[in-house]
């Protein structure tokens, strides 16, 4: 991990010996009294932390940034896939910084999928702290899942530029053709979109393209295509680091 994830309480009071945070920073990277390592709040602001004590608890004093990062504009909607993958999905997109994740069940998706412990007991979570983790940010999306693409297109809110990746219906690769300051990324599972998800899609609005004469897996598409659409939007921040 780039950054470790605390609560403000944290902040304060320190982390217990036997919390998997403190073993990692004492066991796994070695740090002793002085060493310093980047922290951050959920959806709050990151800091250098330098420890203080590593007993009792592993304590230490933190200097916090000035400013938050900000939220990239990004919304996709994932026709739910087996839960290896939906782990991957999660894992990255949070690493992308994309803003909200919406699962849908799909027309071709296994409703066996759904009985995984990764949505039943609330897995999901942990993979979306570690991609955050993983990119050294404190901003985790907002994952919701729901029961078709209806659903989840009725919660896509304001203008946006939508589009459908989907290589058995696009002409052409993703292009902004007006300004737009958000993007709607739809993605069907491994199966791909079913005809009356097609229809729903461009009711809403939804452009389709596809990212070349390759089939992706729906993780590395969503990945690709979420960068390519940020990219578009001219929505990436200058490189910032922990203090700077």
């Amino acid at each position: 991990m780039n950054l470790v994830l605390i609560t403000a309480d944290e902040a304060a009071s320190g982390l217990p010996p036997a919390d998997a945070r403190a073993r990692h920073l004492r066991d796994t990277v070695g740090l002793s009294v002085g060493g310093t390592f980047h922290v951050g709040i959920e959806n709050g602001l990151r800091g250098i932390a330098t420890i203080t004590s590593l007993g009792p608890k592993l304590t230490f004093a933190v200097a916090w940034e000035k400013t938050p990062q900000a939220h990239l504009p990004l919304t996709v909607l994932i026709g739910l896939p087996r839960p290896q993958t939906a782990k991957k999905v999660l894992h990255d997109l949070a690493s992308l910084g994309a803003a909200r994740l919406i699962f849908f069940e799909s027309e071709k998706g296994d409703p066996g999928y759904l009985t995984s412990s990764l949505w039943k007991d609330g897995e999901w979570r942990e993979h979306v702290l570690k991609g955050t983790e993983q990119a050294c940010s404190t901003l985790v999306p907002e994952v919701t899942r729901v029961g078709s693409l209806a659903e989840a297109i009725a919660l896509v809110d304001g203008p946006a530029w939508k589009l459908a990746l989907d290589p058995y219906e696009a002409a052409g690769a993703p292009e902004l053709s007006a300004p737009a300051s958000a993007a709607v990324l739809a993605i069907g599972p491994e199966r791909g979109f079913g005809d009356g998800e097609r229809r729903a899609l461009r009711a809403a609005g939804f452009a389709f393209a596809h990212l070349g004469d390759r089939i992706l897996r729906v993780e590395a598409a969503a990945l690709v295509g979420g960068a390519l659409m940020l990219a578009q939007l001219g929505a990436w921040e200058k490189h910032r680091p922990v203090g700077g």
